[in-house]
C-alpha cells in the first residue's frame, strides 16, 4: 500500500472515532476504537472514563441559577440584548444570547474569554419559546476553587463530584472534575441542575485546560456547544465591531438577531 493511502487512511479512521466519542456513541464490542493497518501505526482511543466520587441527596424545589438575570424559564427580551443582537438556529427553533452575568468580578474575571466567544462576565443563554432553557459560562481555569466555594455557599454542599479522565494521543490523559448540583421538584420528570467542570470539554475535541465552565440546564440536555460552534460566536462578535444593521424586534432580515 503507498504511503500516502496509509495515511489518509489513518486520518479517516481518527476524525471518524473522535466525531463517534463526541456524539457519545461507543464502538462496537469495546470501548477503545482501534486503527490496525498491517505494516503501519496502530492508533488506540479509548472513551473517556467517568470515575464516581462523592454524591449526596439531591435539593428539593431549589431554583438553582447563576444570579437575578441568569435563571432557567427566564422570558426572553429583545430591549435586554446586546447590540449586536442573537442567533437564531430554524432548524431547532432556538434562539442564542449573549447575556450579561450578575456575579462579582473577582470570581469570573474581566477577561473569562477568547475574543472570538465573548469578554468580561457574560453567559452564553439558549432561548426555546423565548424562554431561558439552558446557560453556559466560561471562567479561568485556575479559580475552579472559588467557583465551587461561591455556588455552595449559595446552594449547600453539591449532589455529584466525579472524575473524567480523557485519553490524549501521545500525551498524559486530562483529569476534569465535574460537579454538579441537582434539584427535583415535584411533578417534574426532569431535574434542574448546576454543573460545574474544571476544564471546558465541550467547545473541542478535548478538554480546554485554560477554561472551566458552568452549565446551567434540564436533566436530557446537550450542551449549547451542540447546536452552535465557536464561528457563530465570531460572527457576532463581528457584528458588534462592525456595527452591523440588524432588526432586534422582529428578527426577519437576517437568521443573526
Amino acid at each position: 500500500m503507498p504511503k500516502c493511502v496509509k495515511v489518509s487512511a489513518i486520518i479517516s479512521a481518527l476524525v471518524t472515532a473522535v466525531l463517534l466519542l463526541r456524539a457519545g456513541i461507543a464502538p462496537a464490542e469495546s470501548s477503545i476504537t482501534d486503527v490496525d493497518i498491517k505494516n503501519s501505526l496502530q492508533i488506540n482511543i479509548p472513551a473517556p472514563e467517568i470515575i464516581p466520587g462523592l454524591s449526596n441527596p439531591p435539593l428539593r424545589g431549589i431554583s438553582l441559577n447563576f444570579g437575578e438575570n441568569i435563571r432557567l424559564d427566564r422570558p426572553y427580551a429583545s430591549s435586554e440584548q446586546a447590540p449586536e443582537g442573537c442567533i437564531y438556529k430554524p432548524d431547532i427553533r432556538a434562539r442564542f444570547c449573549i447575556d450579561p452575568v450578575r456575579w462579582p468580578e473577582s470570581l469570573l474575571g474581566p477577561s473569562v474569554s477568547d475574543d472570538v466567544i465573548y469578554r468580561g462576565n457574560q453567559a452564553i443563554v439558549r432561548y426555546d419559546n423565548d424562554r431561558a432553557s439552558q446557560a453556559h459560562i466560561l471562567f479561568p481555569a485556575n479559580r475552579f476553587i472559588q467557583v465551587l466555594e461561591h455556588i455552595e455557599s449559595r446552594f449547600g454542599q453539591p449532589t455529584e463530584q466525579n472524575l473524567v479522565k480523557t485519553y490524549i494521543p501521545d500525551g498524559p490523559p486530562i483529569i476534569n472534575t465535574v460537579v454538579r448540583w441537582k434539584s427535583v421538584f415535584d411533578g417534574e420528570n426532569k431535574d434542574l441542575i448546576l454543573e460545574v467542570r474544571a476544564h471546558d470539554d465541550t467547545r473541542r475535541t478535548f478538554p480546554d485546560q485554560t477554561h472551566g465552565f458552568m452549565w446551567l440546564y434540564r436533566t436530557g440536555d446537550q450542551p449549547i456547544f451542540h447546536q452552535i460552534s465557536v464561528i457563530d460566536l465570531m460572527v457576532l462578535r463581528k457584528r458588534r465591531i462592525g456595527g452591523w444593521p440588524f432588526d432586534d424586534k422582529s428578527g426577519k432580515n437576517s437568521k443573526i438577531h
